[in-house]
């Protein structure tokens, strides 16, 4: 049994992001980055998949160089090779190209039994990318799987997923595709000893010069930001004003953020003598 994991480097849920000096993008300078932690349930379910039936485990990332830190993650928690999809070009290409390039990937590797991948990346917000590869493949998909048995006998899996108001449970014939969701295992931390392991596992390195576009129905010109179906032309940082309105009468008084002594003196003064509640 084979199965290839989908993975991408997201950004650290606790980073500070800032827009860069273009307003079109993210300030990456002083950025963390991680493995998505959608994708960390699809790389621990893999990994339970392999100790339970003995199967293959295959890591694919897209993304520039640092995108390796991450797919090496995803080795020492369990992986046994890897795929690096990398070039500038690949980095802001757009779902559509993107899954086009990982399909093609996949369908080199030869028979894949399962695909996973997490429900969504964090960073974008978006779960379309795996979708598009089980179009591209033509192969069945189930998402947000909550649970996942394997049954190598009759080459199926049967996917439960919680929904509004209960559960989904479809059977899928192999070869097939499934997202995870938040809740359906606890991944592993990558041990120390994992680590080591990890970086001598076989890693293959893609790159444009080793891609025949031109039978994905690409081109260089489609890739990359000009090459992308839509554009982020600006990006605002919300800033929150933490001030608080105290009722009274039907009217409100607003208390400012500011010296925190200051602002504390006002709300008490205020919900005693006009809000009556202390």
């Amino acid at each position: 049994m084979k199965i290839v994991v989908l993975v991408r480097q997201t950004p650290d849920t606790e980073a500070q992001i800032t827009a860069n000096s273009s307003g079109n993008g993210i300030d990456e300078s002083s950025i963390k980055w991680i493995l998505n932690p959608f994708d960390e349930f699809a790389v621990e379910e893999a990994v339970q998949i392999k100790e339970n039936t003995g199967a293959e485990v295959i890591i694919l990332g897209v993304g520039p160089d640092r995108a390796l830190e991450t797919i090496r993650t995803a080795l020492a928690m369990g992986g046994d090779s890897a795929i690096h999809i990398k070039d500038d070009n690949f980095g802001a290409t757009d779902s559509y190209a993107t899954a086009k390039l990982i399909a093609a990937k996949i369908k080199a590797i030869g028979e894949v039994d399962l695909i996973l991948a997490g429900k969504k990346w964090i960073d974008e917000e978006s779960g379309q990318v795996p979708i598009q590869v089980a179009a591209e493949l033509n192969i069945p998909q189930a998402t947000i799987a909550t649970k996942v048995d394997i049954d190598e006998a009759t080459k199926t899996a049967k996917v439960q997923s919680e929904i509004e108001g209960g559960q989904r449970i479809i059977e899928l014939s192999f070869p097939a595709l499934v997202t995870t969701e938040r809740g359906i295992n606890e991944p592993r931390y990558a041990s120390l000893p994992g680590i080591m392991k990890a970086k001598k596992k076989p890693l293959e390195e893609v790159t444009l010069d080793t891609i025949n576009l031109e039978e994905l129905g690409l081109t260089a010109e489609s890739l990359g930001v000009a090459g992308s179906r839509y554009k982020v032309d600006n990006i605002d940082i919300p800033v929150i004003n933490r001030s608080l309105n105290v009722l009274k009468g039907g009217n409100s008084d607003m208390v400012e953020a500011g010296e925190i002594q200051a602002a504390a003196e006002n709300l008490t003064k205020l919900l005693r003598e006009e809000a009556k509640i202390i």
